[in-house]
């Protein structure tokens, strides 16, 4: 129940944020002393070199430990959703910044000593620098990108099978982990008119376990679509 309320609340957030923005110039594109030095369709949907929008997409992941007890041995599915909001870093280069907010569920399947679920579910903020690619064709362009990106564990649960138990993902026993996350994204976008499409690469450099020596990160990749405003 708690994750369909936070998906919905965000993907409803995404939705109603267009409607109550004030219209504006569109410039997401070069600027050439006030004249557009690429044609108009270029900067079609964005208005005033900021965008706006949404993605809803799916997870792999795993969980990626020195602690033999937490390493996955295969990788785990998960949901994605949120708002994303992008602004041009100055107008004669095509270099963006975008962040937003999003639910991401994460974790990883283990078989050390059972079955073991690893069920991490976050609030995450990233911060992409994308550099837009354009090509001929109705609003086309490829949107390569790197970035940071921090997130905080706000419920999941450890299945144990063999044992038929469940406990709290996140807690201070050293089987739980911490709630706060962060690391680097590395992915390409794709976007024709206002539809968007993303894969990326998260690779966790916080330690989200509890031991100091045995250091534990999360790891994955991400299949997201959306449009764009």
């Amino acid at each position: 129940m708690k994750r369909r309320f936070l998906i919905t609340a965000i993907i409803a957030a995404a939705v109603m944020l267009p409607q109550i923005l004030p219209a504006q110039g569109h410039v997401y594109m070069y600027d050439n002393g006030g004249r557009p030095s690429r044609p108009a369709r270029y900067s079609q949907n964005y208005l005033g070199g900021t965008y706006f929008g949404f993605r809803f997409g799916i997870n792999a992941t795993e969980v990626s430990s020195e602690a033999t007890y937490l390493e996955s041995s295969s990788p785990r599915g998960g949901l994605v959703a949120g708002i994303a909001i992008g602004q041009q870093l100055g107008p004669r280069v095509p270099v963006f910044l975008e962040t937003g907010l999003l639910y991401s569920e994460k974790g990883g399947k283990s078989d050390y000593g059972g079955d073991f679920s690893y069920n991490l579910n976050y609030l995450e903020v990233p911060f992409n620098f994308k550099y837009m690619i354009y090509f001929p064709g109705p609003g086309i362009s490829v949107q390569p990108f790197v970035g940071p990106y921090f997130a905080y564990g706000v419920g999941g649960y450890v299945k144990d099978f063999g044992a038929r138990e469940a406990y709290h993902s996140f807690g201070d026993a050293d089987y739980q982990f911490k709630r706060f996350d962060g690391g680097l994204k590395v992915g390409c976008g794709f976007s024709i008119q206002a539809f968007y499409a993303e894969v990326n690469f998260n690779v966790g450099l916080a330690n989200i376990g509890h031991d100091m020596f045995d250091e534990t990160h999360n790891r994955g990749v991400s299949l997201t679509v959306g449009v764009n405003f």
